[in-house]
């Protein structure tokens, strides 16, 4: 399995990494992410400036890693275009820092990258936590990863 990851908190964020170390259990991952925050940009995507991607330091061996001076949907976009061009089973964005409730899902830029994956025709999905810091991001990673192998082996 392939899996695409980004965010809407930077390619640093804690929540990101919890997500990945969980994932790389079960695929192959690749982080395409914001080189800063990026919160609160919902579907923007960059249009009269440069946008530049650059391969960053993985903590994780084995996880290749790029920064984007972009948006979250740039960074998915410029990941499906031109990283990961034999495909992805999966897009998975998160995990975000606060809350994606309600309306919020309207700005969230998780939610954005995440629909870029499905304006591709690929399965994706934006995860957030109804809190601040790092507290339980290993147990949202952990339900990320479940979801993952059904959203992959039943074809959501």
């Amino acid at each position: 399995m392939k899996i695409l990851v980004s965010n809407d908190d930077g390619v640093y964020a804690d929540g990101l990494w919890a997500l990945v170390r969980e994932l790389q259990d079960i695929a192959t991952v690749t982080v395409v992410a914001p080189d800063r925050d990026q919160s609160g940009v919902g579907t923007s995507v960059t249009l009269r400036h440069p946008l530049r991607m650059t391969e960053t330091r993985s903590p994780l061996d084995g996880v290749t890693a790029y920064s984007v001076e972009g948006t979250p949907a740039d960074s998915v976009i410029l990941a499906l275009r031109l990283v990961v061009k034999d495909g992805v089973d999966l897009v998975v964005c998160g995990i975000n820092e606060g809350p994606n409730l309600g309306d919020d899902a309207f700005i969230s830029g998780t939610v954005g990258a995440a629909l870029q994956g499905y304006f591709y025709g690929l399965p994706s999905m934006a995860l957030s936590m109804a809190t601040f810091g790092s507290c339980h991001l290993n147990v949202a990673a952990r339900l990320a990863k479940i979801l993952a192998v059904e959203i992959v082996n039943r074809n959501l």
